[in-house]
């Protein structure tokens, strides 16, 4: 969102958790479920961490006044959001999911004008003047303060929907909760190589019904993220700055399968999946920082498996069936073990550059093939059309 506009309201058929990755905002919202009449504001700010409930009406305000290149850095930067939403097996199951939520001018105008102009008490006039901003976008431009006529539509429409009215006429206004910053929160891992956090019902009380986390990562320069998997969860990861490789094995014992090994470059903007069960590592480059944060289902139950670290595989196997299992004596075994390192976060100067390198040859080696082959098969397709050419030509002299 641009600074000075305004997300317009709309009604959320599903729960939403969002995180704010850059700006600061109003995020005005209230349950129409729960049949209170009290709108709810909360001041958002980056690195807060938010959850809406299913059946919530919510709008949401860029607080920046106005751009302007002499105002500090944080004054100036647009309202960004990361969001996440589940969807309803009913809903999937019953009839066509259209989406997490819906305009609430949408749920309104569909209905005749008659119907609406008995409803909201107003001449038919004014029902025709809404129905002319119908085709709007959601973002805006302009704050309820400085457009009167948006602002008293809008709560109307949520009194109207909620059936209710005070003796004043308007809605009551509430602080609600705070959000809860991830910037502010204790890391589980922690070093000079860098962080990472975890946050879940024991965090944010909002998530104690809830069927997602939230997880960050922070690296610093040619750095890395233990190999570890999740047991109980995909991860849908938004990279928020700098660059990184992704690895990612796939735990199949089938030889012919879907799923594949990989590896992929990412950089900032981008959005990068998971699945559970599938080992992964995230490296850094050597000339950048790598800070990823990530949603996460059913994160009261996963518990998050690393090759390295107390509670790895090596440290709670039987270094026999290890061996059994590598098939290597129980000498190598030992190495392996007494090598094992105590943290997650490890130095690995230039581990993600040799990653891309033979990332980049194996696709060159791969495209150099197909070009072959290619050329190969455009030779011999050639070569058959010459040879029909000369077939047509000698019968044609036969005929003759």
């Amino acid at each position: 969102m641009e600074p000075r506009s305004l997300f317009l309201p709309v009604y959320l058929k599903s729960e939403m958790l969002f995180y704010v990755s850059s700006g600061s905002g109003t995020l005005s919202w209230i349950n129409v479920e729960k049949y209170d009449d009290k709108l709810q504001q909360v001041q958002l700010q980056m690195g807060d961490i938010y959850r809406l409930a299913p059946g919530t009406i919510f709008y949401l305000q860029n607080n920046i006044i106005h751009s302007n290149h002499h105002l500090p850095f944080h004054f100036q930067q647009k309202l960004q959001i990361h969001a996440i939403f589940s969807d309803s097996t009913d809903h999937l199951q019953h009839e066509p999911f259209d989406g997490p939520y819906v305009g609430v001018q949408d749920l309104v105008l569909g209905f005749d004008n008659r119907v609406l102009q008995e409803t909201l008490s107003v001449p038919e006039q004014v029902i025709e003047e809404l129905r002319r901003g119908e085709s709007q976008p959601l973002i805006v431009e302009g704050q309820p303060e400085a457009n009167s006529s948006i602002g008293e539509f809008n709560t109307q429409i949520i009194r109207t929907l909620l059936q209710t009215k005070n003796k004043d006429g308007i809605l009551r206004l509430k602080s609600s909760k705070k959000p809860y910053n991830i910037y502010k929160a204790d890391h589980d891992v922690e070093n000079c190589y860098g962080w990472c956090v975890t946050v879940t019902e024991k965090q944010l009380d909002v998530l104690k019904d809830s069927l997602f986390g939230v997880v960050m990562v922070n690296l610093t320069k040619g750095v890395m993220m233990g190999p570890h998997w999740n047991p109980s969860t995909a991860e849908v990861a938004i990279v928020l700055q700098g660059q990184g490789m992704i690895q990612v094995v796939c735990p199949s014992l089938e030889k012919e399968t879907l799923c594949k090994n990989s590896k992929l470059r990412v950089e900032e903007g981008d959005v990068f999946v998971v699945p559970r069960h599938h080992p992964m590592t995230q490296i850094s480059f050597n000339n950048d920082s790598f800070v990823f944060m990530g949603f996460t289902s059913n994160i009261r139950k996963n518990n998050p498996q690393y090759l390295a670290g107390k509670s790895s595989i090596f440290e709670m196997l039987d270094k026999w069936v290890l061996a059994k299992s590598f098939n290597v004596n129980n000498m190598t075994m030992d190495l392996v073990l007494w090598a094992q390192r105590k943290s997650i976060i490890v130095d690995c100067t230039s581990c993600a550059e040799s990653m891309e390198g033979g990332w980049w040859e194996g696709e060159a080696s791969r495209k150099e093939e197909m070009g072959w082959e290619g050329e190969t098969a455009k030779k011999e397709e050639e070569e058959m059309r010459k040879s029909e050419r000369e077939a047509e030509a000698a019968a044609g002299g036969g005929s003759g």
